[in-house]
């Protein structure tokens, strides 16, 4: 999987874009859920792999964000909803690029048992660019800090 910094960089580049930053953390929130859904239970319980990637897949997510949702005042579950919902499918596209030595994910589970990958990189090379990603975000900031102080 790309790692947590490579998502949350993808989200910080998608979501600069945005003029309406009042809700930018649902769809942080969405874009992490998928890994911090299953990532503790793989760690501590490793038997329970098949598990795990039964709820790293679209339908539970769909499941767990409409259950989330209704902890919100209705005024806001649409944006919340929204938000999040795009989060976990940037989230799902960027897994969709990598390549397993094994089964990858199940995109169509409960309905299939098929892997389906592009196969574009290792999980470990995000990894390795994540030092570029923090650079590129602090220098990003710095800019976006400079032309606040001048103005």
């Amino acid at each position: 999987m790309p790692d947590l910094i490579t998502h949350t960089a993808s989200t910080y580049f998608i979501s600069s874009f945005r003029k309406n930053d009042a809700y930018r953390i649902f769809f942080y929130l969405g874009i992490i859920l998928p890994d911090i859904i299953t990532r503790p239970i793989y760690i501590i319980w490793p038997s329970l792999y098949k598990y795990t990637v039964a709820m790293h897949t679209p339908v539970f997510l769909v499941f767990v964000v409409l259950l989330a949702g209704e902890f919100f005042r209705p005024s806001v579950r649409y944006t919340f909803y929204s938000n999040t919902f795009f989060g976990v499918f940037l989230h799902l596209l960027l897994d969709f690029f990598q390549k397993h030595l094994a089964n990858g994910y199940y995109w169509f589970f409960p309905f299939s048992w098929k892997s389906l990958e592009i196969g574009l990189f290792w999980p470990e090379i995000p990894l390795l660019l994540s030092p570029l990603w923090i650079l590129f975000i602090i220098f990003c900031e710095w800019r976006l800090y400079s032309k606040r102080r001048i103005n």
